[in-house]
């Protein structure tokens, strides 16, 4: 369970919708996923410097922004399970460096971008080639719906991830 105390509002909230048991271990590895984590959810570290009793610092909009990119996730797992079935796990892994690169790319080249614009665009460029996989199976487009989603958090141009 994560402990976060919301600094906007003064309110301490919990939060046990993410994988596994480890907060911290989960914190971890998906900050890996999404950079921005770790501007959305600040640790802070008791004075026993016991990682088990962790809590975290966040605003409401940041935490659910959090929220919405562990969602967002979760959304792009399943969808990569499908392709697993159809393809392999190779291929897969190949999508997911294939759209980490573009967001490595766009983060060189549109330096103004945000952390948080990054990972929308890495969730978008996953869900570009998970689409582009599954309509030859009949699959719909995901892409209209990811941007319904996030529209009121982001730019139209970051949206539309046209640069």
């Amino acid at each position: 369970m994560l402990d976060i105390y919301l600094t906007d509002v003064q309110k301490q909230v919990q939060f046990k919708d993410y994988p596994g048991e480890h907060p911290v271990k989960f914190i971890l590895n998906f900050k890996k996923i999404f950079p921005s984590v770790m501007e959305l959810l600040l640790p802070v570290l008791p004075e026993n410097e016991n990682l088990e009793e962790m809590t975290w610092e966040s605003t409401t909009t940041d935490f659910e922004l959090f929220k919405q990119l562990l969602s967002g996730w979760g959304i792009i797992e399943l969808r990569l399970n499908a392709i697993t079935q159809y393809k392999n796990k190779d291929f897969t892994n190949q999508l997911v460096k294939r759209a980490q690169l573009k967001r490595k790319t766009l983060a060189q080249a549109q330096p103004q971008l945000s952390a948080v614009e990054l990972d929308y665009l890495f969730m978008h460029e996953m869900h570009a080639l998970i689409d582009a996989e599954l309509v030859e199976l009949g699959e719909k487009f995901y892409l209209p719906t990811l941007r319904e989603l996030w529209r009121s958090q982001l730019s139209e141009q970051v949206l539309l991830s046209k640069f």
